[in-house]
């Protein structure tokens, strides 16, 4: 019978999966976000609980194997958030395992292809980011600027900004995804703005935008209130 495994969506609760799934032996097995989760009579489906213990072991495993680098390439792949990642993903980290000496170089396996692939689309965007985001001054003084990119970006930008910006508060705020990143001159905080707030801090203030130029359909640890995950 398959499994289907529903995880929080966070890439905590991936790798959880990712753990269970080599834990448990299992064979047959999907891993969903709970907005992608289709029922079906003929699958057994099991909630998984996001684990920093279990994901650290994953996580550390998978840098030793792939080497730093490579597994941050799988953790771009995943911010990508397109459709059917998180099952090609588990793919490509079971060949990984299942290679006596794999390298994230080669690319025989399709699953591996594809990973690399995905993880050069999302490099692609970091750069336009990195070199086409504008802020705005808002009356306060704090620079603010937003983004709507297909991809999930702002883990992969907090610490580029920072180091930018070192001694500016500003705002980067993805209104797909309706959370932004807050840098105080400190440390950087993951906040959620209401449509209200929105409205005040984007429109009032005249605030620039940027938007993805690529317009195309293609195919992240996530606590409200606490720092963001930062990986670049």
């Amino acid at each position: 019978m398959n499994t289907i495994l529903i995880y929080d969506g966070s890439f905590i609760g991936f790798l959880s999966a990712v753990y269970k799934v080599f834990d448990e032996n299992i064979k047959e097995v999907s891993i969903v976000k709970p907005k992608h989760y289709v029922p079906d009579m003929f699958s057994e489906t099991v909630n998984v609980s996001s684990s920093e213990i279990y994901s650290k072991r994953v996580w550390k495993s998978l840098e030793v194997k792939l080497t730093k680098h490579g597994a941050n390439e799988l953790y771009k792949a995943f911010l990508s958030e397109i459709k059917g990642t998180e099952d090609a993903l588990l793919k490509y980290i079971v060949h990984v395992y299942a290679t006596e000496s794999f390298r994230y170089t080669d690319m025989p396996d399709a699953n591996t292809l594809r990973v690399s692939q995905v993880a050069r689309m999302v490099d692609r965007e970091l750069g336009h980011i990195k070199n086409f985001l504008v802020f705005k001054t808002t009356r306060t003084g704090m620079e603010v600027a937003t983004i709507n990119s297909n991809f999930n970006m702002l883990p992969l930008i907090g610490n580029y900004f920072k180091r930018k910006y070192p001694n500016k508060k500003w705002l980067i705020y993805d209104q797909r995804r309706n959370y932004g990143l807050y840098f105080n001159t400190k440390e950087i905080d993951r906040v959620h703005l209401s449509i209200d707030d929105q409205l005040k801090v984007f429109e009032e203030n005249n605030a620039m935008f940027y938007v993805n130029l690529q317009n195309k359909p293609f195919y992240g640890l996530a606590k409200s209130n606490n720092k963001a995950e930062i990986n670049c």
